[in-house]
Formats: C-alpha cells, sequence, structure tokens
C-alpha cells in the first residue's frame, strides 16, 4: 500500500500515481495559494445539494460525485479561502 493513499488505491499504476504525486509536488511548491480538488468517480447525473467535503485518511468521503458539484465547488474556491494550501476531497 503506498503512504496516506486507502489500500482500495493500491492498483492504481505506480507510473499514473508518481506522476499525480509529481504535479502535487509542484502546485505545493509554487509559491502561489493553491488548493487541489480531488474525486475518484464523476459521473453525469444531474448536479446535486448534497456534497460531502473532507480529506481521504481522516473523513468518510465516497466515489462518486457529479460533474456539476465538481465544477460548481472548483469555482467556490476562487472566493473562498478555507481549503487555500489543502487538498478536500468531494463527493455526493
Amino acid at each position: 500500500m503506498r503512504a496516506g493513499c486507502p489500500s482500495r488505491w493500491s492498483e492504481i499504476p505506480s507510473g499514473a500515481y508518481d506522476e499525480l504525486l509529481g504535479m502535487t509536488e509542484l502546485i505545493r511548491n509554487s509559491g502561489t495559494n493553491w488548493t487541489i480538488v480531488r474525486f475518484t468517480a464523476p459521473n453525469d447525473i444531474p448536479k446535486t445539494v448534497k456534497l460531502r467535503v473532507g480529506f481521504y485518511g481522516s473523513d468518510k468521503i465516497g466515489f462518486p460525485v457529479t460533474r456539476g458539484d465538481i465544477a460548481a465547488f472548483t469555482a467556490a474556491q476562487v472566493d473562498d479561502r478555507t481549503y487555500i494550501g489543502r487538498a478536500p476531497a468531494i463527493s455526493n
């Protein structure tokens, strides 16, 4: 199991995971105010009003999330400073 990842993620090809880690490190060291929005299973059902926000490893986050909810949450981060310098995960 990779450090800091739920065991079910152990099947992600290591090259893809290494690339994800590299991108995350570049963003974290960029000197900018950043927020990385994490999600695992986007779908095309209509946007909902029920969104779970938390952090992998410490909060209960599910898998599916609507693309509309991803867009709305991500756009809201432009003006919301709650998650600056953090990487929240979202699901429905």
